[in-house]
């Protein structure tokens, strides 16, 4: 994996995790509508990351 493709994974890992804590401070602060635009802020996240992950592996063993 070229350092390129591993600062791409690191960000989307970062997208994942903070998207996550600010659904948190979101739903700690009853903005509900916030929230679920959050939730699939992170679902998105974690797809992209699990996405990349996968792709980047592949790129690598080809």
């Amino acid at each position: 994996m070229t350092k390129q493709q591993k600062t791409a994974l690191n960000m989307a890992k970062f997208i994942q995790a903070q998207s996550l804590f600010l659904l948190g401070n979101l739903n700690e602060q009853d903005l509900d509508t916030e929230a679920g635009l959050c939730e699939k802020l992170h679902e998105d996240a974690e797809l992209l990351f699990r996405t990349l992950d996968i792709r980047l592996d592949d790129f690598q063993e080809d």
